[in-house]
C-alpha cells in the first residue's frame, strides 16, 4: 500500500515544477544530516536485513548525499562566501556539526532496530527539493523502495 503512495510521490515530483525550483543550503544540509542518520542506522541493522539490500540503500543514500554537496551545498557555500574558498570550508566544518547534530536526534527519536517508511517518506521530500538525474536518481528510487519494502516486513 505504501509502495504505490511513494512511487506516486516520484512522479508528481518529476512533473511538477518544484522539481525544478532552486533549493535553499539550509533546507539540504537538514537532508543530508537525515541521509546521514539512515546511513548509520544500516549499520545497526546487518543482522536484521541482507547485505545487499543495505548495499543497494546504503549506494543510493551516499550518492544522492553527494549529489547534493556537490550541486547544492559547496556551489552554495561559495556563493555565499564570495568565493573565499577559506570561509567556505570553515561554514562546511559548522554545517557539518550541525548535521551531526541532527543526525543524533533522530537516532534518539528512531530507536526502534529497523527500518520505517518514515524514512522514505522524509528523502522522498528531500527529492522534491533536489530531484537528481540518470543514474543517482534510479539508485535513490531503488533505495527508497527498498527501504518501504523492508518497513513493510516489520
Amino acid at each position: 500500500m505504501l509502495k504505490p503512495f511513494i512511487l506516486s510521490l516520484w512522479i508528481m515530483t518529476l512533473s511538477s515544477g518544484a522539481a525544478f525550483a532552486a533549493p535553499s543550503i539550509n533546507d539540504m544540509q537538514g537532508c543530508q544530516a537525515y541521509l546521514d542518520f539512515v546511513a548509520n542506522k544500516l549499520t545497526d541493522l546487518k543482522d536484521v536485513y541482507s547485505i545487499d539490500d543495505i548495499s543497494s540503500i546504503r549506494r543510493g543514500l551516499s550518492k544522492y548525499n553527494q549529489h547534493i554537496q556537490r550541486t547544492i551545498i559547496t556551489p552554495g557555500l561559495l556563493e555565499f562566501t564570495g568565493n573565499d574558498a577559506q570561509k567556505a570550508k570553515e561554514t562546511q566544518l559548522q554545517i557539518d556539526a550541525y548535521k551531526t547534530h541532527v543526525s543524533e536526534s533522530l537516532k534518539q527519536k528512531y530507536q526502534k532496530n529497523k527500518l520505517l517508511s518514515d524514512y522514505a517518506i522524509a528523502i522522498d521530500e528531500c527529492a522534491k527539493k533536489a530531484m537528481p538525474a540518470g543514474a543517482v536518481l534510479q539508485e535513490l528510487k531503488t533505495a527508497v523502495e527498498l527501504i518501504v519494502s523492508l518497513a513493510k516486513q516489520d
